[in-house]
């Protein structure tokens, strides 16, 4: 059982860089969560180094600096990562040649690609042309020169859409990358769902044989980005997240430390369970806080 930073001396925070979710810690869709801003504010006030990092494929970097300041905290662009930032981040390192088949939003991971000036095709609405087999593979034209499938949030995922993501993936030189695979947003009606990326990757997977590189939490590739840029030591890192299947998770393949909120998804009943999923043991955080106000309390 993990103890509450309440209950016991965290570490020697001096020396640790913290690394925080934005949903679910710094504020949620009522707004900024209580004594979050002020706790991360103090945090850079201290000296320390705070990066926010998000697995929503569906905004930019510069949304999230917008946002940040809206309520009252000052973020920088190189502090903020997200997946389609990340993505695009991986591409251009990888000398990437050629188009990118796009799932996803062209405001968000395509102006991210247009960045780095790689090329891509993203249909927006895709609709089926044509009502049996015969006809989808007459109708339906791939593009040579796609070496790219590039899966994000798109509420506008058709058949038709996993139908060409296949297609193209049958290409065994045809990368595959995912920007995270969350199966759900957050949201705080329990009887209400909103299916995330891992939704829509899921069936492409199946339909292709196909197993992706994903981009986000809890994957080390977001944390790769930071570690390079910043000369981080993971050891002297922490995670702040609301969930452990993701930040927890993040946490443990990146060799940082851990401190779970309950003031997003993951609750205390999730902390007491031990045992489930297989591969999913390092997901129980080495500490845990009602919100990120205890920990601003604490230190």
């Amino acid at each position: 059982m993990k103890r509450s930073i309440a209950k016991r001396k965290l570490i020697r925070f001096s020396g640790v860089v913290p690394l925080t979710s934005f949903t679910g810690v710094l504020w949620d869709a009522d707004g900024p969560i209580h004594g979050s801003i002020e706790t991360v504010s103090k945090l850079k006030r201290m000296g320390k180094q705070v990066f926010c990092a998000t697995n929503n494929s569906s905004q930019t970097r510069d949304h999230y600096v917008k946002k940040c300041e809206s309520y009252g905290y000052a973020a920088e662009k190189d502090e903020v990562l997200c997946t389609a930032y990340i993505a695009a981040k991986y591409l251009h390192a990888s000398n990437f040649q050629g188009k990118v088949y796009m799932i996803g939003g062209k405001d968000s991971m395509g102006a991210e690609l247009d960045k780095v000036g790689i090329e891509y095709i993203c249909p927006g609405p895709d609709p089926l042309e044509g009502g049996n087999y015969s006809e989808w593979h007459t109708n339906m034209k791939l593009d040579p020169e796609v070496k790219c499938v590039l899966v994000g949030y798109d509420p506008d995922f058709s058949y038709m859409k996993m139908m060409r993501a296949a297609s193209y993936l049958k290409n065994p030189d045809c990368l595959y990358l995912v920007t995270n695979e969350d199966n759900t947003f957050p949201v705080k009606d329990p009887n209400f769902c909103i299916p995330d990326v891992g939704c829509i990757s899921k069936p492409i997977s199946m339909a292709s044989g196909r197993v992706p590189i994903v981009m986000g939490k809890p994957t080390r590739n977001m944390f790769e980005v930071l570690r390079k840029i910043h000369n981080l030591d993971p050891p002297r890192c922490m995670m702040v997240g609301d969930r452990k299947d993701t930040d927890m998770m993040f946490a443990k393949n990146c060799g940082m430390r851990s401190l779970l909120v309950l003031s997003g998804i993951s609750t205390i009943a999730d902390i007491k369970q031990t045992s489930g999923k297989s591969g999913m043991e390092g997901a129980q955080p080495d500490f845990y806080a009602e919100s990120l106000a205890s920990l601003g309390a604490f230190i």
